[in-house]
């Protein structure tokens, strides 16, 4: 079953969000959980309406989830604090979000725990852009020096990634403005002129260019990790609730890993894009030219500490956290 939050609720940014979480919320890891009469496992998770949110529409619409032993609620929220809201609160217990968050969580002393794997960038297959508007005079990344970009919440790797490629190439990071925005409304303020740039993930920027309202200028996550894999999303919960049901961690991992297997497999392309476009409302142009995510099974240190340093690079993180000590360990 799936249940609509909401889809356009500004965003904040997920410091503000965490350092609420931090002061009012506990760590009562397990609520929700419910054993049924027929030996499945009832939860409920949360993830966004993208491509690399997806791995929750397959695994529903293809039963893996049931496969597993799982019955699943599955709860699209609009921004990221949401996610983590969500997981905190008890009214999820698993989330779809970035490994920044999970670190900035723990941080803060919050005790998130990464329990399987999402989308994984790649080279060739990257899932975040930087785009212009149509016609705007901006040809490479020195042209961003002193103009507004939006994301779509501060501290997020699209941020992140994006002050890196600014860094790199020599640009004043400190004379950007940035502006939190909802993917989907990109491309209303490229029409606008409310931002002079902007960095998306997918499918909006299938949606941005099929529209006509904007290019690509440059990829960000290229700065991450020298080009090579790391994770993108991961899927986590609270540390109570995954050393309290280790048989729900496997049973949750193996449903991810079921339904990877079946996502990353380019026959089932044509399929894959139809339920895609169930959950997102996605046009049938930007469908057409969408290049679909790559996910990964297993949370490793190799794929997770690249991401976790661009936070300390920046500064963003209160004191050092290790990619081993976010990871949950099963035994």
């Amino acid at each position: 079953m799936r249940r609509n939050l909401k889809r356009s609720a500004p965003l904040v940014a997920a410091f503000a969000a965490l350092a609420l979480l931090s002061a009012c919320g506990s760590d009562d890891g397990g609520s929700g959980v419910s054993a049924n009469e027929d030996g499945s496992t009832s939860i409920t998770i949360a993830t966004v309406g993208s491509d690399s949110g997806s791995q929750a529409f397959y695994a529903e619409k293809q039963g893996f989830f049931e496969d597993n032993g799982l019955d699943v609620t599955v709860k699209i929220v609009a921004n990221v604090p949401e996610l983590a809201a969500a997981v905190e609160s008890g009214d999820a217990q698993f989330a779809l979000t970035s490994p920044t968050s999970v670190a900035s969580a723990n941080a803060a002393g919050i005790g998130f725990q990464i329990v399987a794997g999402g989308a994984v960038y790649k080279e060739d297959n990257p899932g975040v852009w930087v785009m212009v508007p149509k016609g705007s005079d901006i040809t490479d990344v020195k042209g961003l020096a002193g103009k507004s970009i939006a994301v779509n919440a501060l501290n997020t790797m699209p941020h992140l990634s994006t002050l890196a490629t600014l860094d790199d190439a020599g640009v004043d990071i400190d004379k950007i403005n940035f502006v939190t925005l909802d993917f989907t409304q990109v491309g209303q303020a490229f029409e606008s002129g409310q931002v002079d740039a902007a960095t998306v993930t997918a499918p909006f920027n299938a949606q941005i260019e099929a529209d006509g309202l904007g290019s690509v200028l440059t990829v960000p996550y290229d700065a991450v990790n020298d080009r090579q894999d790391f994770y993108n999303t991961i899927w986590f919960g609270q540390r109570s609730l995954v050393e309290e049901n280790p048989e729900l961690i496997e049973k949750f991992q193996a449903a991810i890993a079921d339904t990877n297997a079946w996502a990353n497999d380019e026959a089932n392309e044509d399929e894959r894009k139809q339920i895609l476009q169930e959950y997102t409302n996605l046009t049938d142009e930007s469908v057409a030219t969408l290049q679909l995510l790559q996910f990964g099974d297993e949370a490793t240190e190799e794929m997770l500490q690249p991401v976790i340093d661009v936070m300390s690079r920046f500064n963003v993180l209160p004191k050092p956290v290790e990619a081993t000590d976010i990871i949950a360990q099963i035994d």
